[in-house]
């Protein structure tokens, strides 16, 4: 499966805005879940650096393993996206084998159906709030349109993943602190 979305940061303010222009462009509420993401690190290569991602995501009571592949060039991300969902102990399985947690994500997330896109608003633990757009068929195109319909700019597109801003995040802080004397 192809994955393509955009992200873009806002203020958290602008949800309610948001929330009205997706009602009257026809999109519908799925519901609101909380997501807690453990992204893990392989033992043999930094999966960061060769722009992978293997997460495990906690969300109302199940659990999915994802791998993520590297995306393609471009202000949208487009990349492979494989997920199972699992029961039992993975995470303990996985470090047993080897691999470590390298960073927690965790979220709130309202989400909206339109005919060709998911939309996210989505309140990121110590990061912020987003909004993402995602194609349910993997078509950039589909993003690209739907952003253009919703009244954002293309260009204040975030491409780091969740993981990426949050491990930023939590890397300045550690600096502040040993800056700090903490």
């Amino acid at each position: 499966m192809r994955e393509a979305e955009a992200k873009i940061r806002v203020d958290c303010s602008r949800f309610d805005e948001l929330r009205g222009v997706l009602r009257g462009k026809g999109y519908r509420l799925e519901g609101r879940v909380r997501e807690d993401d453990v992204y893990y690190q392989h033992p043999c290569r930094d999966l960061m650096r060769s722009d992978e991602a293997l997460r495990l995501r906690y969300s109302g009571g199940r659990m999915v393993l994802s791998y993520k592949g590297p995306r393609s060039g471009g202000r949208l991300k487009v990349r492979e996206e494989l997920e199972a969902r699992v029961e039992g102990p993975l995470g303990l399985i996985l470090e047993r084998l080897g691999f470590r947690e390298s960073v927690r994500v965790g979220k709130s997330r309202e989400v909206y159906r339109g005919d060709r896109v998911k939309v996210f608003l989505d309140t990121v633990d110590g990061v912020g709030c987003f909004i993402e757009v995602e194609s349910l068929t993997g078509d950039p195109m589909h993003v690209s349109e739907a952003l253009k319909e919703l009244g954002l700019d293309k260009e204040e597109v975030v491409y780091d993943s969740y993981a990426e801003i949050v491990a930023r995040s939590l890397s300045l802080s550690d600096s502040d602190r040993s800056h700090t004397g903490d």
